[in-house]
Order: structure tokens, then sequence, then C-alpha cells
């Protein structure tokens, strides 16, 4: 995060900073007592943040969802900043914590209510084989967006649509090693040799030049892009897909959301991932070289999705059934989300 830097340049009055997320951005960028809008920033802030987060998930206004996910999102990033830059020192601030916990309370509790229908029975969420197979019959729902947008990349998308969806994916391959690893504390040897073992997939068994982000980096300089320093989005949906994997991760007592959620897309990824290879392959016809990326993934989704669902959604119901309900809720929100991303592509290819 390069805050301070972008926040402090010409600032003489309040109101040069007058959205949520650049207010955060602005009180993260250095300690407060150096910081001469601090007290001001931070009153107006408290003041502002209940009409926001009413705006936002009363009224659905999606200027203001989008105000309040990237907020969010630059609220999580300090969890990932460098160690030494000064935003980590406001990772536990009374204010900052205050701020996150009302976003995502009054987020949780626009999403849960909107995913209800679609969680599993309460027998179903205390037996593990039936809720094994309620992940498995919701990872293969398709709304009828989910298949035109996969059915376009796969057989009329061009290479700049194909790149928007690229780098619309670049945010997350990037963190998606430290989602894992904010779920690897758990006290079952058998769920953390799992979570592990997809770590180190991400890793690259060790050889840094397969690491996922490096094969993701590897394909951007071979279809000539550059690597984004910030999300390309300008829209709250592919925010809030992105931002579930944090507020569950960063947030203990909604572990179990977070492996339903990590869950999800190990099961659904290798049929998306199918299509996309198509679709490359028909745009490039050494697909294989320039996005190696995708083809191991391909090969690798399909076995973790299995794994997942035997050694780490099992043994976890088995152990406590009662964590069943908040696994089949992550598992729910991430297709939801997954959803809105699939009408956030189709919006910006021009589909809708």
């Amino acid at each position: 995060m390069n805050t301070k830097n972008n926040l402090l340049i010409n600032l003489t009055a309040a109101e040069n900073i007058p959205t949520l997320s650049q207010q955060v951005g602005y009180l993260v960028s250095d300690k407060h007592q150096a910081l001469p809008l601090s007290e001001t920033i931070l009153n107006k802030l408290n003041r502002d943040l209940p009409t926001i987060l009413h705006a936002a998930f009363q009224d659905e206004d999606k200027a203001a969802l989008l105000e309040v996910h990237k907020t969010l999102h630059t609220i999580y990033e300090i969890s990932f900043s460098h160690p030494l830059s000064s935003v980590c020192l406001h990772e536990h601030s009374p204010w900052l914590l205050t701020i996150r916990n009302q976003i995502e309370i009054a987020w949780l509790n626009y999403e849960i209510p909107r995913i209800q229908k679609q969680l599993p029975s309460n027998s179903e969420v205390e037996n593990p084989k039936l809720l094994c197979d309620w992940f498995i019959e919701q990872a293969l729902l398709e709304s009828n967006l989910d298949k035109f947008v996969l059915e376009f990349l796969k057989t009329q998308a061009s290479i700049e649509q194909f790149n928007i969806f690229i780098l619309s994916d670049a945010t997350l391959n990037y963190r998606f090693c430290d989602a894992l690893a904010l779920s690897l504390p758990y006290s079952s040897e058998k769920v953390k040799a799992e979570i592990a073992q997809n770590i180190w997939d991400e890793c690259g068994h060790g050889i840094p030049e397969k690491s996922h982000v490096r094969q993701f980096a590897r394909m951007l300089t071979e279809l000539g892009l550059q690597q984004p320093t910030s999300p390309i989005w300008e829209d709250w949906r592919p925010y809030a897909g992105h931002n579930i994997y944090f507020c569950f991760g960063l947030n203990r007592k909604h572990y179990f959301k977070a492996i339903g959620n990590l869950a999800m897309p190990e099961i659904f990824d290798s049929s998306r991932n199918r299509k996309i290879v198509a679709g490359l392959e028909r745009l490039y016809s050494d697909a294989r070289v320039k996005c190696e990326y995708f083809y191991n993934h391909l090969e690798a989704d399909e076995k973790h999705g299995l794994d997942w669902l035997n050694n780490v959604i099992t043994p976890i119901v088995n152990s406590e059934p009662l964590a069943g309900i908040e696994l089949a809720i992550g598992g729910a929100i991430r297709m939801e989300t997954m959803r809105r991303y699939n009408e956030y592509l189709a919006d910006r290819f021009g589909l809708l």
C-alpha cells in the first residue's frame, strides 16, 4: 500500500478527502499526531458511517456499496502490508476495528438472509455425507447468466475481453495463498494437512518459478499485460467476492464459514477453467505456453475439490456437528458472490 504518498499530497482541508475509503486511507497512512486532519477526518467518518451503511445495505445504492467495499479492501490489506510500513501501526487500533466491525456486521446482515433458501436442512448439515452432497450439488448449479458468460469466454470473447477477465482475476490470484493460510490454524491435523497441501501447491512445491503467483505474473508478461498495483474494478461486486475471503478469514468466529467459502471454488473451478482454457486455445495457438497458470489449475483443481470434501468438510462435521451450518453459510455466500462476479463480467463485456 502506498497510501501515505497518495493521500498526503496537496491536502489542506477535510473536503479534499471526501470518500469513506479515502478517509480510512488517510487515517492509516501515518501516526495520527503526524496527520494534521486526523481528528477532523475521524470525527466526520464516525458521524457519516451509519448513513453510508444504510445507503449501501438498506437502499442498495451501488455507489455506497462500492465505497463500503473499497474501504473494507483497504482495511484488510493492512494485514498483508509490509511489516515495516506505517499502515501496520493501525492494524489493531480500536478506531479502525470499530469501523471494520460496523461494516462487517451490516454486510453479513445483508448477505445471510439472501442465501437462507439455499442452505441444507438441519439434518443434512450435521451429516458429513449429506453436507458433502449439498456442496457438490450447489457447486454444479449454474444460472443462465453463469452459463452465458462462460460460453462467451469459450466461444466468442476477443483478446481484449479476455485481458479484462484476466486482470479482473489478478487481485485475488495474488492473495489466494494468504486466504488459505488464514484457514490453517485448527485442531485437526487431517484438516491442517489438506490445507497445507493446497498451500504447498500454491507455492509450486518449493520451486519458486512454479509458484502460482509467478505463473500468473509470467502469463501477464506473455500476454503483454502489466501487473495491476490495485484492483481494476470500479464495481462493488468483485470487491465483495474478494473481501468475503478476508471477512471470514480474519475473524476467528467465522472460521468455519471461511472453510466453506474456500471449499466451494475448489469444487466448481475445474469446470469453469475448462471453458477458460478452451477460449484461450481459440485465441492463441501457443496457449499452453502463454497461459500455463490456467492449465496447471485445470489439472490440480479436479483433485482438490474431492480432497476438500473428504479431508476438510467431513472430519470437521464428524468432530463438530454444529459447524455444519457455518460451513454451508460460507459455501452459499461464495456461490452468491461468484454469480455477482459473473454479472460484473457480463457488464464489462457488454453482454447485458
